[in-house]
């Protein structure tokens, strides 16, 4: 039931190139990023859709440093609202509704950080407080501002230092290899 409700929203949002990449995940073709947040319970599949950006040198930065998966989008919406989609009900009609959602809330917001000048600026406040460590050393990375990015990893890992918690480890091997990819290594 996700499939074709993933599905059906893929067709609904072809008019804003938006196409299908894997189990609720919709990209444009260079910057958009729709993630259906899709949850099934008692043949009811709801949407819970949240929209972002993806910069491609950020995302190969922290698909190499930290292991995430692609696409990553670095700043994230949520649309604020749920759809449901039903076992039997024709669902091209709820899918065209969430894509008008898509369109007036998700699109600009789209459109104001696709431009990589803005989204450099604001990264520090836009960016997630569980992933903005992450995210902002990437980002200088991206924009060749190799000692901000190193600054920041450095700082998180002395606030982390004698941590051996899962996030402070992870946190330390990923600055082990952004450092290294920051000195022209990989």
């Amino acid at each position: 039931m996700q499939k074709r409700v993933t599905d059906a929203c893929a067709r609904a949002l072809a008019c804003c190139g938006f196409t299908r990449r894997r189990h609720g995940i919709l990209l444009q073709p260079e910057f958009g990023w729709l993630d259906l947040r899709l949850t099934e319970r008692e043949s009811v599949v709801v949407a819970d859709p949240v929209v972002g950006v993806r910069h491609e040198p950020v995302e190969k930065i922290l698909v190499t440093t930290a292991g995430w998966d692609e696409p990553v989008a670095c700043v994230t919406l949520p649309l604020g609202r749920r759809w449901r989609f039903p076992a039997g009900a024709e669902l091209g009609p709820i899918a065209q509704e969430l894509a008008e959602t898509v369109v007036v809330q998700g699109q600009p917001f789209i459109d104001r950080w696709a431009r990589w000048p803005a989204l450099v600026r604001e990264i520090d406040a836009l960016a997630p407080d569980a992933t903005r460590q992450f995210l902002v050393p990437a980002v200088a990375l991206a924009d060749g501002d190799r000692s901000r990015a190193q600054a920041v990893v450095r700082g998180e890992v002395a606030r982390l230092e004698g941590r051996q918690d899962g996030y402070a480890i992870g946190y330390r091997n990923f600055a082990r290899r952004l450092n290294r990819l920051a000195e022209g290594g990989v």
